[in-house]
């Protein structure tokens, strides 16, 4: 038993040590795999091009409150019913897809009174809607070509770009869009989903990768592929929409993607000032302390959602308690020391001028006389001048304690402090 424990006395911290840090980078190797080849992008935080900030700003500007969520979507249980009737949920870009608990939380959100943005172009848009099985409408996840316009002034005669003519009476916006790289949604028939708007009659998914429509790719018969659609769920709404990239910054200005972003959350808002919450935690973090932060929070936040894993997560901390009271050593028995120097000077062994001044001598040195005598501070304080005398028995002593002979030299009082006994 012994042996086992000057073990663990020798080894158990940088065990512990060793496993906190596997598990730090077990939770966030993933991500950084997936970060290396995918720069950040679609903050609302951020600045770069392909960020969307200046969107945040304008509606901060209209009077909306903006948050992130950083964690994860089952954070949104903790919604009462007043806040999720007056919260938008904003999912711009999904970079990295949601899980089954994590889809409930935004099924229920949804169904409870919240409202969805959800706009996704080759991420995982799929997984947020994994659980909405009578929505009707997914993201097909081929890019949609679109000639039309394409010889205006206003094209930027890129194949990757699609302008989109917009007529949404249920928005309140009319205008042009122009989309970067846009997918098609595929909505079912009898399903809940409503298309809302549609790619022109020119619009196809390369689906042989030839960079041409042929008769099978075509989507004439239906009038153009569809680009945006919306589902009822509950007393909730989502919108889907086909692409994010409207909203980034270096496109949010052109054609008229800033007036369609305004009317659509004020569509979703429902003409109130609701608060916008941009679901962060789908974006790759840009920094390494981020990342960890969001995958060890993205964690905690599922153990407190599910029973299993808050038993686990209270085990573990029962056992690292308890491995922190093992290496916690009982102190050792408390004495008092009358060390002028040791008790009373810096850790380095270098006196501040305080504690070398005559007055904090003679203090320190009456307590030690005290205690050796065995006086109670209030009668050691009444001693008649003789009795203290006596107590000293000392001539260079008494002329500095008794008569505070300012003339005495400082190494013939150390000695006589350092040398007295009772």
């Amino acid at each position: 038993m012994g042996d086992l424990k000057d073990w663990w006395n020798r080894y158990g911290l940088k065990l512990t040590a060793l496993a906190a840090a596997l598990l730090i980078i077990g939770a966030v190797y993933p991500e950084l795999t997936i970060r290396s080849q995918n720069p950040s992008q679609l903050s609302a935080w951020d600045g770069d091009w392909n960020d969307i900030s200046r969107f945040a700003n304008d509606m901060r500007a209209e009077g909306y409150a903006t948050q992130a969520l950083l964690s994860s979507p089952m954070a949104l249980d903790e919604l009462n019913s007043a806040q999720r009737n007056a919260t938008v949920l904003l999912i711009l870009g999904v970079e990295r897809a949601y899980t089954e608990p994590e889809a409930k939380a935004i099924r229920e959100f949804v169904r409870q009174g919240g409202r969805v943005l959800l706009a996704d172009d080759f991420g995982h848009g799929n997984s947020a809607v994994s659980g909405l099985y009578s929505v009707g409408a997914s993201f097909f996840g081929q890019q949609l070509y679109d000639m039309n316009h394409w010889d205006e002034p206003s094209h930027p005669h890129n194949a990757s770009y699609v302008v989109v003519d917009a007529d949404l009476p249920r928005v309140g916006f009319s205008g042009q869009l122009l989309l970067s790289e846009p997918t098609a949604l595929t909505v079912a028939e009898g399903g809940k989903a409503i298309p809302l708007l549609r790619s022109s009659e020119q619009g196809f998914v390369d689906l042989n990768s030839n960079s041409f429509g042929d008769p099978d790719e075509g989507t004439f018969s239906i009038g153009g592929a569809v680009i945006m659609a919306e589902v009822e769920v509950g007393s909730g709404r989502m919108v889907l929409l086909s692409d994010p990239s409207l909203f980034i910054n270096s496109l949010y200005g052109e054609l008229d993607n800033r007036d369609f972003a305004h009317a659509l959350i004020g569509y979703l808002a429902g003409g109130n000032n609701a608060t916008l919450l941009f679901d962060e935690s789908r974006h790759l973090q840009p920094d390494f302390l981020s990342l960890v932060y969001v995958q060890l929070f993205g964690y905690i936040v599922f153990a407190g959602n599910n029973e299993v894993a808050r038993i686990i997560l209270l085990a573990a901390i029962l056992l690292g308690a308890e491995v922190a009271l093992m290496r916690t050593r009982n102190p050792l028995p408390w004495r008092h020391l009358h060390n002028l120097w040791l008790g009373r000077s810096s850790r380095y062994r270098v006196p501040h001028a305080h504690y070398v001044h005559p007055d904090t001598i003679r203090e320190v040195f009456l307590d030690r006389v005290r205690i050796a005598h065995g006086y109670a501070r209030e009668e050691f304080e009444l001693l008649p001048q003789s009795q203290l005398e006596k107590l000293l028995d000392n001539d260079i002593l008494v002329r500095f304690i008794v008569n505070r002979d300012a003339r005495l030299q400082p190494e013939l009082v150390l000695e006589a402090v350092s040398g007295w006994k009772k």
